[in-house]
């Protein structure tokens, strides 16, 4: 890719965009941060919202959008030591109107210009992955818990009882068709809450194929033309508390109790582990 490369950050509802974007800006403003990727400026959104929402990162506080007043556009510059530039957009547009739009199979006017950029950041919560439900395994289930067949009652289908794979698919295939079709891209996958899903003991490689392999298969296919790679990536290091339920946990306490905030971060790669929130970008300038 040449000249400045546009990319916007997408994902269903929960998946992780808020965070990623508070521990991005406090990133590549904490002095002394190494990072493969540095600011060069906002083109939208004000500097207020973003440090309010850096803040409540900080100091360990779970990101809701209902307590951060003016949520809005933010439109990030950065750029490589060789001054390369990358323009990230968070839209704001909430994961449910993804999710619409898997549903209703309409697309607004207002989401054209974020689903055409050229580079695509796609989050999906790793601890919140909703899986297929085989009829045949609850019942061989029930069976060994000593149920009857007749208590497997049937469920009325809904959109939001499917598995996260195929909503995830079927939404790339919407972005590489129709209107939104502007031939090959780039995709950067990130496994958001990685530090819920390390237990597994995967790579990020392994864990999609493993829990995610509808997904998996289709981007291995080369079906549609996405240049892709996958990392982990936890964007808090661990629980954060929700103050609205009073809640108090050590995990967030020795979270808050490291020398530098952006030690909480990590961010895998294969078997390679950092804290540069940055690395995800800074491949989507190719």
């Amino acid at each position: 890719m040449s000249g400045e490369v546009h990319v916007s950050i997408v994902g269903l509802p929960s998946s992780g965009k808020t965070t990623l974007l508070a521990a991005l800006w406090h990133m590549v403003r904490e002095p002394g941060a190494s990072t493969v990727l540095s600011f060069d400026g906002l083109s939208n959104g004000n500097y207020e919202h973003l440090n309010q929402l850096a803040k409540r990162w900080r100091s360990g506080r779970i990101q809701q959008r209902t307590q951060v007043s003016g949520a809005r556009d933010v439109v990030m510059r950065l750029k490589d030591a060789a001054g390369r530039q990358i323009e990230v957009s968070f839209p704001d547009l909430p994961g449910e109107e993804f999710s619409r739009m898997w549903e209703r199979r309409e697309l607004d006017n207002g989401m054209v210009g974020t689903l055409t950029a050229p580079a695509i950041v796609l989050l999906v919560n790793g601890d919140t992955i909703r899986m297929p439900a085989w009829i045949v395994e609850q019942v061989t289930l029930s069976t060994k818990l000593g149920l009857p067949p007749a208590d497997v009652v049937p469920v009325e289908w809904s959109a939001d009882l499917a598995p996260t794979q195929v909503r995830v698919v079927d939404l790339l295939q919407m972005l590489m068709s129709g209107d939104l079709y502007v031939g090959e891209r780039r995709l950067a996958l990130l496994i958001s809450a990685w530090d819920k899903a390390e237990g597994e003991q995967m790579t990020p490689a392994d864990f999609l194929e493993s829990k995610l392999p509808l997904l998996y298969q289709y981007l291995r296919s080369g079906r549609d033309l996405w240049t892709w790679h996958v990392w982990g990536i936890s964007a808090q290091g661990g629980v954060y508390e929700d103050p609205e339920k009073h809640e108090s946990f050590a995990e967030t306490d020795r979270l808050r109790e490291l020398e530098r905030p952006s030690d909480r971060i990590k961010i895998v790669d294969g078997d390679t582990v950092c804290s540069d929130i940055t690395k995800p970008l800074k491949w989507l300038i190719g």
